[in-house]
Formats: C-alpha cells, sequence, structure tokens
C-alpha cells in the first residue's frame, strides 16, 4: 500500500468536507482522514446546536455574509441530493427591551441586504403567535433559517469519500490502548 499523498487529522464536519471537496478536484489522489475517536464528529461537529445559519448577523457585502449565505445553500443543495434530512423550520431574533430595538433594526437591514427572502419585522403580538415560547417587544422572522444533523452529514460526506477513494487510500481511526 503506498502512502496516502494527503493526510487531513480530525473527523468532525471540516476535515470530512475538506477530504470531500480534495476528492471532487483531484480525481485519484490517495486520501486518509485520521481520527482518534471510535466514530466521526464525536466533538463540536457533535455537539453543536444544528442550526443552519442565515447570514443576517453578518456586514452586508462582506466575505463572511456572502460565504453564509453561498454555504447555506450547497449545503441545501448536498441534503437534498443526498437523502440527508434538514428542516427550514426558521427563527425568531427577538429584542425584549427598547435599547435592543436599533440592533433589531440592523439586523432587518442587514438581512435584507445580504439577500435573506421573506424577513418580517414582528410585534410583540406577532413573536407570541409566532413562537409562543418566545416574549419580546420586536422581533425579525427569518423563515429561511433551518437544522439539521451535522453529525450525519459528516456521516454522509465520510460515505462518500469512501466510495470515491482508490484502493490505497483510508479513512483510518487510531485503536485507543
Amino acid at each position: 500500500m503506498s502512502k496516502p499523498s494527503i493526510a487531513i487529522i480530525g473527523g468532525g464536519i471540516v476535515g470530512l468536507a475538506t477530504g470531500l471537496e480534495l476528492t471532487r478536484r483531484f480525481s485519484g489522489i490517495s486520501l486518509a482522514i485520521i481520527e482518534k475517536e471510535p466514530t466521526l464528529a464525536r466533538h463540536q461537529t457533535g455537539h453543536n446546536s444544528g442550526v443552519m445559519h442565515s447570514g443576517i448577523y453578518y456586514k452586508p457585502g462582506s466575505l463572511k455574509a456572502r460565504l453564509c449565505v453561498e454555504g447555506v445553500d450547497a449545503l441545501l443543495h448536498f441534503c437534498q441530493e443526498n437523502g440527508v434530512p434538514y428542516d427550514i423550520c426558521g427563527k425568531v431574533i427577538v429584542a425584549v427591551t427598547e435599547d435592543e430595538i436599533p440592533r433589531l433594526e440592523e439586523l432587518f437591514r442587514r438581512g435584507q441586504a445580504n439577500g435573506l427572502q421573506g424577513l418580517r419585522m414582528l410585534s410583540g403580538e406577532e413573536i407570541r403567535e409566532t413562537e409562543p415560547h418566545a416574549t419580546g417587544i420586536r422581533g425579525i422572522r427569518v423563515p429561511g433559517t433551518g437544522i439539521m444533523d451535522y453529525a450525519r452529514v459528516s456521516e454522509k460526506y465520510a460515505e462518500i469519500i469512501i466510495a470515491q477513494r482508490r484502493p490505497d487510500s483510508s479513512l483510518a481511526r487510531s485503536r485507543r490502548g
């Protein structure tokens, strides 16, 4: 067996997404993903909230805003193509005091400038109608935000990497002894 031409340390979503992209861009590469845990996505990837961020928080025109919006679209496309479940459930951002309203209005402007569709300002009553467990004096409804299980996304990335691999590539896990 020849040595891998590329080794990635860590089987979380970043390592696996990197590996997947490398196998797509460079057919025939030899790739090893090295993970110390017995399963993939055991750390941050498997313990986050699962929110697919919409881009509402980022400065319009910034690289972070653009990549967030493009990244969510790419992730949704991947999930649709590969049968990975997700839920576009939306979210509500609330201001609970008067001094939070200017920041809320700024978020609304940022969301519009970043191309988020369907944003809507909410009154306190509309917040309760939309999300009965939330209270506030004003809010923003962000309908395009969703949730997913990033560990499942990571597993699908690994499955695709393995299916594309060369015979001398490996998805390696260390043995704890």
